[in-house]
C-alpha cells in the first residue's frame, strides 16, 4: 500500500495552497493557509502520517529564514515526520534544521560539493531523517552553478554511495499538472539503486493511486499529492470537509491556545 503524504508549500513562511471547503468555508480554509502550523495538524487529523513541507524559495535561490524557522515550528506541533525538502548551500545548514529538531531534511546539491559531509551527516543522523530530493527534467537534474547538470540516474548512484537510502523524484512537468506520473520513469528510476523512492507530483485521482499501486516496483512505497488534496478529489475528503464546516471554526479561533502537541524524540525512528 502506498502511503500518501499531503504537502505544504511554503513562501515567506505562509502555505501557498488554500484547501477547497464546503460552500461558505472559503474565508476558514484562506486563515488556515495562512498559519502553516494550523494546516499541517489539519491534515494531521485527517490521518497523515508524514508532511512533506517544501522550502520553494529556496528553489529559486533565494535564503528565506522564516521558512526554515516555520519548518522546525511545524514539526514542534505535530507528532508525525515532517518531511522538509530546501535548497541549502551547505551541510551545516542541513544539521542544524535536524539539530533543531525536523526530523527529515532532503539534500540535494550538497551531495556533489560536499560528499565527506553529507557522509557524516547520515553517519550521524541515520539516512531515515537524512534523505535526497531529485527534481528532473527529461532525466537530468540541476545541481546549480557549481555542479551543474547531472543526470537522475548518475546523482542517484551517487547518493546510494553516500548512505542514502531514500529518494524524493519528482519530474518538473508533473508538477502542479494532474496529468499523472510517467510508469516508464518511475520503474527507470526505481531499478537504479536498492533504496526507496517516494514519488511527487501528478497524482489528480483514485484511479492514478491505484495505477501506481498495481504497476510500481516495490521499492517505491509512497507519493507526495499537493493540489489534488487540496482541491479534495478523493471521496473520503467530502466527509472530513463537511465535519469540518461543523467544527474547524472553533478549532481555529482557539489555535493560539494550543500547547506543542508534540517534540523529535517522541516521534520512531523508523523509515517512513
Amino acid at each position: 500500500m502506498l502511503l500518501i503524504i499531503p504537502s505544504i508549500d511554503l513562501s515567506n513562511a505562509h502555505a501557498l495552497r488554500c484547501v477547497v471547503g464546503t460552500p461558505g468555508t472559503e474565508a476558514l480554509y484562506s486563515e488556515i493557509s495562512d498559519h502553516p502550523v494550523e494546516l499541517a495538524q489539519l491534515w494531521r487529523r485527517e490521518n497523515a502520517k508524514c508532511i512533506h513541507v517544501t522550502d520553494t524559495d529556496s528553489l529559486k535561490g533565494a535564503n528565506c529564514i522564516a521558512n526554515l524557522a516555520m519548518a522546525i515550528e511545524l514539526q514542534k506541533a505535530i507528532d508525525i515526520p515532517v518531511q522538509f525538502l530546501t535548497w541549502q548551500p551547505t551541510v551545516d545548514d542541513y544539521r542544524r534544521l535536524l539539530d533543531a529538531g525536523v526530523y527529515r531534511v532532503g539534500l540535494s546539491s550538497v551531495a556533489y560539493t560536499d560528499p565527506d559531509g553529507v557522509r557524516r551527516l547520515v553517519d550521524d543522523f541515520g539516512a531515515s531523517r537524512v534523505i535526497f530530493a531529485v527534481r528532473a527534467h527529461n532525466g537530468d537534474v540541476d545541481c546549480g552553478p557549481r555542479v551543474g547538470m547531472i543526470a537522475d540516474e548518475e546523482y542517484i548512484r551517487t547518493v546510494y554511495e553516500l548512505g542514502g537510502r531514500r529518494t524524493v523524484y519528482t519530474e518538473v512537468d508533473w508538477e502542479g499538472n494532474l496529468t499523472g506520473e510517467d510508469l516508464k520513469v518511475i520503474t527507470r528510476i526505481a531499478s537504479v539503486a536498492p533504496m526507496k523512492f517516494t514519488m511527487a507530483g501528478g497524482i489528480a485521482s483514485p484511479q492514478h493511486l491505484w495505477t501506481l499501486q498495481d504497476s510500481v516496483p516495490r521499492n517505491v512505497d509512497s507519493v507526495v499529492i499537493g493540489r489534488a488534496m487540496y482541491e479534495n478529489r478523493f471521496p473520503c475528503q467530502n466527509i472530513w470537509r463537511n465535519i469540518e464546516a461543523k467544527l474547524e471554526p472553533e478549532i481555529h479561533a482557539h489555535a493560539h491556545e494550543n500547547s506543542v502537541q508534540s517534540s523529535i524524540s517522541k516521534l520512531a525512528s523508523d523509515d517512513v
